[in-house]
């Protein structure tokens, strides 16, 4: 029998709900969790801002949203 796997997605593109991969891993039940900052919208906002800023050009809310679901990834168990 195939074991069923249960996949969040959060951060799909510049602009999606910033609380959606919280709730999901807060709420779950999850197995996986994907977070695509890769996303074609993204990548050329994140280059027009490193034109602009060479400092910029990076997602940076992912260090802020990591450190807030980190202890409750770290709860439940999950793996890193």
């Amino acid at each position: 029998m195939k074991r069923k796997i249960r996949i969040a997605s959060g951060q799909g593109f510049w602009g999606d709900l910033l609380s959606a991969p919280i709730n999901q891993v807060r709420q779950g039940p999850i197995d996986y969790l994907i977070l695509d900052y890769l996303a074609e919208v993204t990548m050329s906002i994140l280059q027009k801002q490193r034109q602009k800023n060479p400092a910029l050009g990076y997602a940076k809310d992912f260090v802020a949203l990591v450190a807030e679901i980190l202890p409750d990834i770290l709860a439940k168990g999950y793996v890193l």
